[in-house]
């Protein structure tokens, strides 16, 4: 095992043995559009500040460790495999890799501020993406900013916002007479109102823009949008690998010990070969996860047209097939599990919830493939 290798499963197996000492998510879940406590406060203490796993991959001039994107997908591969009610995919698995790639361009003081702040574990920050629709098109994004006396000034809304509540800034991609700039409000000035959410420890809201202050963290034209939504997709894909993975592993292990007709039900051949099948399934989600990631420490050393091409690519391929992975491996993990598995006191619905909830952040597979598709020429 290479050296990287090795201090990636260092990490890995700390960050899995924090988790299993100090997750319970039964407290943290709610139906409907319940606004109570979705976030583990103290256990997000400990993963931001005292292990500073946010600024893993922020640059050690900006406060950060320095390290690849490959050692933060570790981190999500167990996040994702733990469902860690904690808005650590809101703040360092989509905000962050906002900041760092409108950052690398041009950077803006407010960019090398935030950047800092997210390093020391002290804020929490989520993005306002996606129009009440569901969906994102830059050039038809609803949020306006005009500049003011003492700043910038936004209007307009955003729904299907993550973990909005926990937040203490938010980031929102919105247009000025240049095109579309990247703006951080703070959330004591914006109006949030929780939405109905599939998944059960990941709350959603609206977010209203009405005259909020913000600072800009870009340019007032910030072309690398993309390319940071890119990273995010790569970083989604980690982690339902990780839950796709942990639910394998559980339908494996009830497979061992559920007797039926005087054996376990893991000794049918049928079973045998459905697990089989979940394995393969896994493995090949991984393979372009891994692959995702390596494209994308490409881009972060070097960040250019080609190495965005190739991220753009590499990020729908593992999107669609992740995704597409974690909702089948969580679906036939909940039928292996019976009518236990559709309980409130099982865990599997849970999964299965996250699995089709992040299927349908950032597009849908389908939308990724037409993506691909066109990169490709095809």
């Amino acid at each position: 095992m290479s050296g990287e290798a090795g201090i990636r499963e260092q990490l890995r197996a700390e960050v899995r043995r924090c988790l299993s000492d100090h997750v319970d998510v039964r407290p943290y879940f709610a139906e409907g559009a319940d606004s109570g406590p979705r976030t583990d406060e103290a256990l997000w203490r400990l993963l931001a500040t005292q292990m500073n796993l946010p600024g893993l991959i922020v640059p050690e001039a900006d406060g950060g460790a320095g390290a690849q994107l490959a050692d933060l997908a570790v981190v999500f591969e167990e996040l994702g495999a733990a469902l860690a009610p904690v808005p650590m995919f809101a703040t360092a698995g989509f905000a962050l890799p906002l900041v760092l790639a409108v950052a690398g361009e041009r950077r803006t003081d407010a960019a090398g501020d935030l950047l800092a702040a997210i390093a020391s574990g002290t804020t929490t920050v989520t993005v306002a993406l996606n129009e009440p629709d569901g969906g994102y098109r830059p050039d038809s994004t609803t949020v306006r900013a005009v500049r003011t006396e003492t700043g910038w000034s936004l209007s307009g809304s955003k729904s299907f916002v993550i973990d909005a509540p926990a937040a203490d800034i938010i980031l929102v991609p919105a247009w000025t007479s240049a095109g579309i700039g990247l703006f951080a409000a703070d959330r004591g000035e914006v109006a949030v109102s929780p939405m109905p959410s599939l998944d059960l420890l990941r709350p959603l809201s609206t977010v209203r823009f009405d005259g909020a202050p913000a600072r800009l963290i870009s340019d007032e034209d910030a072309v690398a949008l993309d390319a940071g939504l890119d990273l995010a997709l790569v970083l989604l894909a980690a982690e339902q690998v990780g839950g796709a993975q942990r639910c394998l592993d559980n339908a494996v292990a009830y497979a061992k010990q559920r007797v039926q007709f005087g054996r376990p039900i893991g000794s049918f051949q049928a079973i045998k070969h459905q697990l089989v099948d979940l394995l393969l399934q896994v493995e090949m989600a991984r393979s372009a996860m891994t692959h995702a990631i390596g494209v994308a420490d490409s881009y972060l050393r070097d960040p250019g047209a080609g190495t965005a091409r190739d991220l753009a690519e590499a990020a729908s391929l593992s999107r669609a097939l992740c995704s597409d992975t974690f909702t089948h491996v969580a679906d036939e993990a909940l039928h292996i599990h019976g009518g236990i598995g559709f309980t409130w006191e099982h865990d599997s619905h849970l999964y299965y919830r996250r699995a089709k909830a992040t299927e349908l952040l950032f597009g849908i597979p389908d939308a990724h493939r037409e993506r691909l598709a066109a990169a490709a020429g095809l």
